[in-house]
């Protein structure tokens, strides 16, 4: 169990133009917030994002252990953050859509985790399921063959059914931006279809580069 960290912030930040650089697929017109900085590969116990991250991300397959508690928690926890980024009056405006995981609604390993977490947020929130998978992949962070935003369009549709009435903002939620490809893809999935609405993104965290000198690689 780890401590409170500086990793970690219930108050929302810009990707600015410093932390653009470690999410490559993204433009300085993209609006997109995070809350946590994630470092990959680093373990469960290296931050609070890091468990916050791992929690969630905990598999349907594990619902009914003692596991599923903690990712209970920790989705309550995100639903109040993501509540306290948007001001209560703004919520009937703003339509919340989750960026799809990466398996179809029929697989066992499916996990709407995003959409459980938008729909705690508020009763007012307006949230819709509008970019569904059309095929199963892996997910972009297991997978040594990344796609690029292109390719992932492909395997993207818009759900109709739920396009009514058109959105006047849209802001994409997910768990983690890593490249930024997911945003970039759903982003111009949405343009295509809702040319004039303005598209954000809010994510639990954004991954961080550890970009530091081994004390062995320095030149002494």
């Amino acid at each position: 169990m780890t401590t409170f960290d500086a990793s970690w912030s219930p108050t929302v930040r810009r990707i600015g133009e410093l932390e653009r650089a470690d999410h490559y697929y993204l433009t300085e017109d993209d609006q997109c917030y995070f809350f946590g900085e994630y470092t990959a590969r680093a373990g469960y116990s290296h931050s609070s994002t890091n468990q916050i991250i791992a929690n969630i991300k905990k598999k349907p397959s594990v619902q009914g252990t003692a596991q599923w508690q903690y990712k209970v928690k920790e989705m309550r926890r995100l639903a109040a953050a993501f509540r306290g980024a948007i001001k209560p009056e703004a919520l009937p405006n703003v339509t919340l859509v989750p960026i799809p995981p990466s398996k179809l609604r029929t697989h066992p390993d499916h996990d709407a985790r995003m959409t459980t977490i938008a729909r705690q947020i508020s009763p007012q929130a307006d949230v819709r399921e509008l970019i569904i998978a059309s095929a199963d992949r892996e997910p972009l962070h297991e997978s040594d063959n990344r796609l690029r935003p292109e390719q992932l369009l492909a395997l993207l549709q818009i759900d109709a059914q739920v396009g009514a009435p058109a959105p006047t903002q849209i802001f994409l939620i997910d768990d983690v931006i890593t490249t930024g490809c997911s945003f970039r893809a759903c982003k111009m999935l949405i343009q295509a279809h809702f040319p004039d609405v303005p598209i954000g993104g809010i994510f639990v965290a954004r991954r961080v580069i550890d970009r530091s000198m081994g004390f062995e690689d320095l030149d002494i």
